[in-house]
């Protein structure tokens, strides 16, 4: 019984800053949005481990140790980060460790496409949310993304290409927006530049494209 009431806590908590995550993804906050996608895909990832692992064992590790949750996940019945993009995976562990200045111990950088990022949080998401069903309720969810899902909820649904039946390779080859984050602190000062490049259509071959080099219709939004 505790373990499915904190898995079903995990979740929730999960999807609730998964929500927040695509409202400021959409609206071009991507720094807080970055960062929010990191914690609930972490959560998720609890979930999973705690529905599964057999054993108690320590799992508050976060994504600037994601090699000791990946320990934990190859216990369980299988490590669903496996299926995962390894490009939003890196990003994922960089948007964690630009929580807190006083971490960083080298630069940061961070280049992506914002709607290739979108699909594939949303994606991951959806990809957690289905394997905790099939593995824990033969394939009946009660999960606060389930009842969303039913319900329609717009926050959910724009922009989501997995609840709108879109082609993830048509969805992602879409015209795209890139965006770069560059993080650097020093003894004195720390450096924090997040640009925002012209329109640009990506081939999609299983993981996201990298954004590194702006063109001359960049813009510095910080």
């Amino acid at each position: 019984m505790e373990k499915l009431s904190s898995g079903y806590a995990l979740m929730d908590l999960g999807y609730r800053d998964y929500i927040a995550a695509r409202f400021l993804l959409n609206k071009n906050f991507i720094v807080q949005g970055l960062t929010l996608a990191s914690i609930a895909v972490e959560k998720y990832l609890k979930a999973v481990i705690v529905f599964n692992l057999k054993d108690r064992e320590r799992y508050n590790y976060h994504f600037d140790r994601f090699r000791l949750l990946k320990n934990l996940l190859s216990k369980v019945n299988s490590d669903v980060t496996e299926e995962f993009d390894p490009v939003f995976l890196a990003i994922l562990e960089n948007a964690f460790k630009i929580r807190y200045y006083d971490k960083i111990k080298e630069p940061i950088f961070m280049g992506f496409y914002i709607n290739q990022f979108i699909g594939e949080l949303d994606w991951t998401v959806n990809f957690v949310e289905n394997f905790i069903a099939k593995t824990q309720s033969g394939g009946q969810s009660i999960s606060i993304y389930s009842k969303a899902v039913k319900n329609n909820d717009m926050d959910l649904y724009y922009n989501n290409f997995v609840l709108n039946n879109e082609n993830k390779k048509n969805y992602m080859e879409k015209p795209d927006i890139g965006f770069s984050i560059y993080i650097s602190i020093g003894s004195v000062v720390h450096q924090e530049k997040v640009v925002k490049g012209g329109s640009a259509r990506n081939k999609y071959d299983g993981r996201i494209a990298e954004f590194i080099e702006p063109g001359s219709d960049y813009m510095y939004l910080q």
